[in-house]
């Protein structure tokens, strides 16, 4: 018995030693980057040995997913002797989707099965996955990987790696085939050995004739053909108006000025070929990555402006194969073409003689091979709906994780590869309150930081940050809700703890409002013109090491009341040009040492009430020129001890006149320590002694001036050294002026 098409699988269980399930029909369309589907109808044999409700009873769980071969018996060209020049079996495998019991035609069970590319697995999953320095065929590498199943690249195109590519709930299908599409590869299947292939294509060399002779050249006869080769019955040869420009633009920030508009010309020979195509963004970065797309996108547009369609009883054209028309009325209709679509129909007709006969329909699109194929972007990219949670990243040990233009990493809630360090993302850019040309605000969020990430026009390929959030893990610097009132920014220290920061804060609560700062270690402010501080109370300034003040020029300090000053060491004034102190009252110094004041210049005190001095030691005055003592009333001189008066002259010189008062007054000419003076020489012959002349100033009771003594020259000795200044005693409060 003999069969011009048969189905073959180790799933088809067996009835009374034969197939349980025979083909009747096959329906079905292949076409490039397009997922087929083919239809049989299968039925239980004609076999009285098998009941009907054997027949009818099959398992169709044990199908689904198992591999099924059609074969079909190619007859090839030539008659007699001849006949099957070029015979070959042509191929159509695929997974079992579904299958269905129909009904019966007699004792017969008829069934329905459906045929899917085993790549129509990626259909079935979805995930939400990142990609990053990968161009896009590792992408497909890595995605195909997950399917056991085999596929050949037939790649003749450089790829650039993308910084970072998202599967965004695609299933893996979608995903893929949208990559493809954007980059102008497309795709077909290859059936051979009860197994189908991938193929993946990016140019016209890549497809191959059929393995059939009689499929290498395919004549046109649309009238009685012959029956001694393949033919077209029908073919339509079809122009087309196409846009012949593709301009296409985008924005690098790293290049933020820079114009990297990509565009690509290629008119046809038509009126009208100068319509142009303007999308934006292209979704690239860089020029050359944009030229390539432009590229791709206006090969697409051209390869539709010239097709063809047709018809005939061609049960081995399959799509991706070459073959040559002859025969066509049009002379351009006759070249060499790739079948870019094919649909098949065989259906059984009848059965004679242990011989089936099947009716052969096949409709086909094919393209000629001057021109590239692209196929068209029929998946659309996925777009984000609103702004979503991530987590900030880095590497192991890090706290603070950024490049020059304070961009971070994050993982994204919905990545289940990531592992929570700097390779789970592609550097996101933060959103800045102000941003200029270094001036603005600046924030970088750091490891284990909430953000809130949103995507440029929605494209899951182009996040950014656009704020932070708290949570359970980061919490607010403050208490809440009893802090409610506080507003502020405070930040971290690098390694530190809850009180390592710098940081401002604002209390808003009635009666308790303040603004409070700190830094956590220096603290630095330039004002390059004027700086005002208008303080409505009380201020207080503590410094725990050193403070330094440098004043360019003026300084002005006005007290109102009262001023203390208290200095816990020494102190010292450095007065470059004259010094003024006006006090309105009272003023006492308390020095607990010594004393030491050195005047380049004139000293001039003028006290204009009661002056007192009291030293509790030795006192010393050492005058280089002359000194003046005058007072306007009553001075006088007191000690204990002795008041030795020492010089070259003594002149003592009353207006009026000179008293002298003692118990005992002693005259000495001569040298006499007993005076403590020192002698000089000269006499006093014309007085017989002072004590005289006072007792005669007493008994006259009448000013009498003394007569010029002879001035004594004192011994010079050396002046004794200041006594050590005796404990500090509280100063006399000033009596009242007289």
């Amino acid at each position: 018995m003999s069969r011009t098409i048969m189905l073959h699988s180790s799933a088809i269980p067996r009835l009374v030693n034969q197939p349980a399930l025979v083909l009747t029909k096959l329906e079905g369309e292949e076409a490039f980057s397009t997922l087929y589907t083919y239809t049989l109808t299968v039925k239980t044999p004609d076999d009285p040995d098998i009941p009907w409700q054997t027949a009818s009873n099959i398992d169709l769980k044990a199908l689904i997913g198992k591999e099924m071969t059609i074969t079909i018996e190619l007859d090839g060209n030539g008659l007699g002797t001849s006949r099957g020049k070029g015979k070959s079996i042509r191929e159509i495998s695929g997974l079992v989707e579904k299958a269905r019991y129909v009904g019966r035609d007699a004792s017969q069970a008829m069934y329905e099965i459906i045929l899917r590319p085993w790549l129509f697995l990626a259909e079935l999953t979805t995930d939400f996955k990142i990609f990053q320095a990968k161009n896009v065929v590792e992408i497909i590498d890595e995605v195909l990987s997950d399917y056991n199943f085999a596929y050949e690249r037939r790649l003749t195109d450089v790829y650039p790696a993308l910084d970072f590519q998202v599967q965004y709930g695609e299933t893996d299908f979608a995903f893929i085939q949208r990559l493809m599409e954007e980059w102008g590869i497309y795709w077909f299947f290859e059936h051979h050995d009860g197994k189908h292939k991938l193929v993946l294509v990016d140019h016209v060399g890549a497809h191959r004739y059929s393995d059939s002779q009689a499929y290498k050249v395919i004549h046109y006869l649309p009238e009685t053909p012959k029956a001694d080769k393949e033919y077209v019955r029908q073919l339509t040869h079809q122009e087309a108006l196409t846009s012949g420009r593709w301009v296409t633009n985008d924005y690098d920030f790293t290049k933020s000025r820079a114009d990297i508009l990509a565009m690509d010309v290629k008119p046809r020979k038509t009126h009208f070929n100068d319509m142009e195509i303007y999308q934006w963004p292209g979704d690239y970065d860089q020029p050359d990555i944009g030229e390539k797309l432009a590229r791709v996108r206006i090969e697409e547009l051209g390869a539709q402006g010239s097709r063809a369609s047709g018809n005939g009883e061609l049960r081995g054209l399959a799509c991706g194969i070459n073959f040559t028309l002859k025969g066509h009325p049009i002379n351009k209709a006759n070249r060499e073409y790739m079948v870019i679509s094919s649909r098949l129909i065989i259906q059984e007709i009848e059965q004679r003689s242990q011989q089936w006969d099947f009716s052969v329909e096949c409709d086909f699109t094919v393209q000629p091979t001057t021109k590239i194929y692209r196929h068209p972007q029929t998946i659309a990219r996925p777009r984000t709906h609103g702004p979503q949670n991530a987590i900030v990243v880095g590497p192991a040990g890090e706290e603070l994780w950024t490049d020059s233009y304070g961009r971070v990493k994050v993982r994204f809630l919905w990545d289940r590869y990531g592992q929570n360090n700097d390779g789970d993302s592609c550097w996101i850019r933060v959103s800045q309150a102000w941003a200029g040309n270094s001036f603005g605000g600046l924030y970088i969020p750091r490891i284990n930081q909430e953000v809130i990430v949103d995507f440029i026009n929605g494209d899951p390929d182009r996040p950014l940050i656009i704020g932070s959030l708290y949570n359970n893990i980061t919490s607010p610097p403050w208490d809440l809700p009893g802090n409610a009132t506080q507003s502020g920014l405070i930040s971290r220290t690098l390694g530190g703890g809850k009180t390592n920061y710098n940081g401002v804060r604002f209390e808003d609560k009635p009666g308790m409002e303040n603004y409070w700062e700190q830094a956590e270690r220096d603290m630095s402010r330039l004002t390059k013109n004027d700086e005002k501080h208008v303080i409505g109370a009380n201020s207080v300034l503590q410094v725990g090491d050193s403070r330094s003040e440098v004043i360019a020029k003026d300084y002005n300090k006005n007290v109102a009341g009262m001023s203390i000053t208290s200095i816990g060491a020494a102190s010292m004034l450095s007065v470059g040009a004259a010094q003024i102190s006006t006090i309105v009252g009272a003023r006492a110094v308390n020095v607990g040492g010594v004393d030491d004041k050195n005047i380049g210049g004139a000293s001039l005190v003028n006290v204009g009430g009661y002056h007192a001095m009291s030293v509790g030691g030795a006192w010393q005055k050492e005058i280089g020129g002359a000194a003046s003592l005058i007072s306007g009333g009553h001075l006088e001189f007191g000690t204990g001890g002795e008041l030795i008066l020492t010089g070259k002259v003594i002149k003592i010189i009353g207006q009026e006149r000179v008293v002298i008062q003692s118990d005992s007054v002693e005259l000495n000419p001569g040298d006499d320590d007993e005076c403590g003076g020192g002698g000089g020489g000269g006499g006093l012959a014309a007085l017989t002694s002072l004590a005289a002349l006072v007792a005669l100033k007493g008994a006259i009771a009448l000013p009498l001036p003394l007569p010029n003594l002879p001035i004594p020259v004192p011994t010079p000795t050396t002046s004794p050294e200041p006594t050590t200044s005796p404990e500090p005693t509280t100063s006399p409060e000033p009596t009242t002026s007289p």
